[in-house]
């Protein structure tokens, strides 16, 4: 094998890598994203609900019955 042929495969290699790496951290980036706005949702839905228990008031109202 010569020299030039053993630097172009060792310039694929490195691409490869490269591209290896990168689509792992892509990955890993987009699955973090995702986790973080799926918990950001379950605490803003929490949250909405214990509001919403607290500030509840209910006001009942009965008629009197007629005296005879």
């Amino acid at each position: 094998m010569t020299f030039d042929k053993q630097v172009e495969k060792a310039k694929e290699e490195k691409l490869k890598y490269r591209i290896t790496r990168d689509i792992a951290f892509i990955v890993l980036g987009i699955t973090f994203l995702v986790i973080s706005v799926f918990i950001s949702y379950n605490d803003s839905k929490q949250n909405n609900n214990k509001d919403n228990k607290e500030n509840k008031t209910t006001i009942t109202t009965t008629k009197r019955a007629k005296e005879a």
